[in-house]
């Protein structure tokens, strides 16, 4: 499928490592089943032997839905059923266990106890946990039967806790999964330019087609990226095993907004290549030069997030920095060719703009990263700090 061709370097490099991915996925989704199944058995025996309810379907059915959660949102969902049953038991009992089963009374029942919630939180699972409440006890735990509302409330109680403590002691990698969603974001970049600098070389519009394609569709791995490192920060707080790298958790925080940035800057300078190929002009040897080399540089980013090694970043990120610092003192308006259109002066501005996002990946400030460009004005902003 055009969506899935991916640049020479960046297709070899994922050549390379189908095979680790593969077993990495197969980690993945064990660790969560085991929270899962664990977690649910040990609160449906503490409802049931400790507590001693009958039917305490609610307390696995609490582990389900919170360990299921992603995007960091665990500690938060928790308090939510917990609020969502206390308010579906109050409204049910109260108000709604009169009314009897029927569809207009289901019908009233969910309207007036959706409307109550609306008033206690915004939060669409507390609403939703409010109105199954009512629904539940009007219908099949009516004051007096054999499972009561008190009885709900008590078994979401017993599952949050249990489902939190096992997040807690059986945690996930806080930063395994960010960074193989950072590496492969900074691959998809990498290659996208990489079938630019081909196109722009003379391979046409046809060439970047399936890069602007691939980039159109980016925005589910930036998604994927941002719930990824925001489970990992919580997992971090969470867990007293992991409170050790809560620093390092923050410092990939920092890294996804310039990644964000980078992707779209390389998404408008695709789009404006395609339309200067399509328009049958020209941009000269050194900008493609430049394309060429932040796409090397794109795929060594990504080299290093995918390795997972904090050594190698140290050692690898300095030198890319140094890379990208001479890569901004060839950017001055003389590349150019003589009687430029406006696309290669545009292309050249997208490139500077990559180098700046780039430069803030490895962790320089904006204002250092646009310092190291060659300037286009009399007075810039940020004055060089070096010439190359």
């Amino acid at each position: 499928m055009a969506k899935e061709r991916m640049g020479t370097r960046a297709r070899l490099k994922s050549v390379d490592l189908s095979l680790g991915a593969r077993a990495t996925r197969v980690r993945k989704r064990l660790l969560p089943i085991l929270q899962t199944a664990l977690a649910a058995g040990i609160a449906y025996w503490i409802a049931s032997e400790i507590f001693g309810h009958a039917q305490p379907f609610f307390a696995p059915i609490s582990v389900i839905i919170i360990i299921g959660m992603t995007g960091g949102e665990r500690i938060t969902k928790a308090g939510d059923i917990s609020l969502g049953c206390i308010l579906g038991v109050l409204v049910g009992d109260l108000l709604f266990y009169r009314i009897g089963a029927g569809g207009w009374q289901i019908a009233v029942i969910v309207a007036g106890a959706l409307l109550i919630a609306s008033f206690f939180s915004r939060s669409q699972l507390v609403n939703n946990q409010v109105a199954i409440g009512s629904v539940l006890i009007a219908t099949i735990m009516p004051p007096g039967g054999e499972v009561t509302g008190i009885d709900r409330t008590v078994d979401a109680f017993v599952g949050a806790a249990v489902a939190m403590v096992t997040l807690a002691l059986i945690p996930q990698g806080p930063v395994g999964t960010a960074r193989r969603e950072i590496a492969k974001v900074m691959e998809l970049m990498s290659s996208v330019l990489d079938d630019v600098a081909d196109g722009l070389r003379g391979g046409g519009a046809a060439v970047i087609d399936d890069a602007l394609e691939s980039i159109r569709g980016s925005q589910n791995d930036i998604d994927a990226m941002s719930t990824a490192l925001a489970s990992g920060a919580e997992s971090a707080r969470l867990s007293p095993f992991l409170w050790g790298s809560r620093r390092y958790v923050h410092s990939l925080e920092l890294v996804i907004p310039p990644v964000d940035t980078a992707i779209r800057t390389t998404r408008v300078l695709a789009r404006r290549a395609h339309i200067l190929c399509g328009d049958r002009d020209e941009v000269s040897p050194e900008q493609i030069a430049l394309i060429d080399a932040l796409a090397n540089v794109c795929l060594e980013i990504s080299d290093i997030y995918e390795v997972n090694s904090r050594k190698l970043q140290s050692v690898a990120i300095p030198r890319i920095v140094n890379e990208l610092r001479i890569l901004g003192g060839r950017t001055g308006m003389d590349v150019i060719p003589d009687g430029g259109v406006l696309s290669a002066y545009v292309i050249l501005a997208q490139t500077r703009s990559l180098i700046v996002d780039l430069l803030q990946v490895c962790g320089m400030s904006r204002e250092s990263a646009a310092a190291v460009l060659t300037p286009t004005s009399t007075s810039p902003k940020y004055p060089p700090e070096r010439y190359v």
